[in-house]
């Protein structure tokens, strides 16, 4: 059954129950506490101004569009501008949230709700009557990126739209109760159909009770609201260069507050995450690109909480899950990448190796030339010491030849002077006997004294006191 038509016609009319929400509170039995009242449950209207003391009071509401609308008439009913993050894929820009409630008013508008038990159920015309309408309000391209966009959208908010109405059903306690508070949004024939749904569906009971026990299980808690993560990262981006904050850093800004953490595990991933990329930048020797680091966040965040999904973490619902192709085609790239780091790195190495054996080697060649420098002086230095000892020899030799010659020339003179002045040679021995007497020796030394009157015969000089006189006189030279 696709249709309220449908449903009529197999069914009958409705059940008993007024087609509009009651403004009769409904008995406290039939409904949930304060306390243990669902979050996303509608409230009734009735219960809503006894909290008020009985005042009007309204809540938050269905949304209608109506933001929408009035900045399309003020556009002079022209198309509204929406852009899409490149790199997490949400709506950015001032009507991001525009954008999103319009799909919103359309989707009820077009989906059907009874006879639908999964996304899949619903008929891909229906899909395609949707992104007509938001081409119509929207300055979109019809390709198969935007419908992909904006189907995704729509599923998202058809599911939490159903997720709403599951919660107003467990609110009440009895079918009559639930019938009762109809929602506003809704025809009567559908909420009928949707009580039926969740309480007999046993699948859907089994897949309601298994996303409860998931919730429970989750442990990190963003703080920015119904912003989405695109938003906050398009927000954050530099406006000089465009660029967006990484996993990690856009982490930190959707789980803190001035500083504050939401909660410790939402710490403990990030810390985690910082830390493996620390090591692994030190290992490669250089910054990690975009997608190794959103590997080592989804690593480290499915490691700290034991997470086993597939979905991407901290980039919000739009953000397009890898297939397995593309995870392996990253591996592969990153893989690659490794290589040639480490390719990089042995080169960057051998390098250094040889600018190193380039630098030992001329370090050689300095110490032999200055080795062979040393030899050269040193032989140089020797040759000079010989040099000079064979001068001084030279001189020696020179001196003592000088020596006799001057010796033999005095002795020459000496007999000349002998000779001229007529001086008798002693015979040998008594010259001898005359040096051994000391007497006859002093009497040999006297010279001539000045007083000794004219005539007087000379003294007589030995031959042996010349030749020492001489001796003496050649030790002057």
């Amino acid at each position: 059954m696709e249709s309220i038509t449908a449903y009529k016609n197999q069914r009958g009319q409705p059940r008993s129950g007024t087609p509009e929400q009651s403004d009769t509170p409904v008995s406290a039995n039939d409904m949930c506490s304060l306390a243990e009242w669902p979050s996303h449950a509608r409230r009734n209207r009735a219960l809503l101004q006894d909290e008020a003391g009985g005042q009007k009071k309204k809540g938050r509401g269905v949304l209608k569009g109506f933001k929408a609308s009035k900045k399309r008439f003020a556009n002079g009913s022209a198309k509204l501008n929406i852009t899409f993050s490149e790199k997490l894929g949400g709506t950015v820009g001032m009507n991001y949230r525009s954008f999103k409630d319009d799909v919103v008013v359309v989707m009820k508008r077009k989906l059907p709700l009874i006879g639908v038990r999964t996304w899949s159920d619903i008929h891909p015309t229906i899909h395609r009557l949707i992104i007509a309408d938001m081409i119509d309000r929207w300055d979109l391209e019809d390709t198969p990126e935007t419908e992909e966009k904006v189907l995704k959208i729509a599923k998202e908010r058809y599911r939490g739209w159903r997720s709403t109405l599951s919660s107003t059903y467990k609110a009440y306690k009895t079918d009559a109760a639930r019938l009762a508070n109809l929602p506003e949004d809704l025809q009567p024939e559908e909420w009928e159909w949707m009580i039926e749904y969740f309480g007999t569906d046993s699948k859907f009971q089994d897949r309601s009770q298994k996303n409860a026990d998931n919730r429970k299980k989750q442990k990190t808690k963003h703080i920015i609201g119904s912003k989405s993560y695109s938003q906050v990262s398009f927000e954050k981006r530099n406006l000089e260069t465009g660029e967006e904050p990484d996993c990690i850093a856009l982490w930190e800004l959707t789980h803190t507050n001035d500083g504050t953490w939401s909660n410790t595990d939402s710490q403990k991933v990030h810390d985690k995450a910082l830390q493996e990329v620390k090591i692994k930048e030190t290992e490669t020797e250089g910054p990690l690109s975009s997608e190794q680091k959103n590997n080592i966040f989804q690593t480290a965040y499915k490691d700290t909480l034991e997470c086993k999904s597939s979905q991407p973490r901290g980039y919000g619902y739009m953000a397009k899950t890898s297939t397995g192709s593309e995870r392996f085609r990253i591996q592969i790239e990153e893989q690659a990448r490794a290589t040639a780091a480490t390719q990089e790195r042995n080169s960057q190495l051998s390098q250094q190796v040889k600018e190193l054996e380039d630098q030992l080697q001329a370090e050689r060649a300095n110490t032999q030339e200055r080795i062979n420098l040393e030899r050269a002086e040193r032989e140089q230095l020797e040759e000079r010491l010989k040099e000079e000892c064979a001068e001084r020899e030279r001189l020696l030799q020179e001196e003592r030849t000088s020596r006799l010659e001057f010796e033999r020339n005095m002795m020459a003179k000496f007999i000349e002077l002998s000779q001229q002045m007529g001086t008798q040679q002693v015979p040998t021995k008594r010259v001898d006997k005359e040096n051994s007497n000391p007497n006859l020796q002093n009497i040999l030394l006297q010279r001539s004294s000045p007083n000794k009157t004219p005539g007087s015969r000379p003294t007589a000089i030995s031959s042996n006191a010349l030749i020492q006189a001489a001796a003496r006189h050649s030790r002057m030279f």
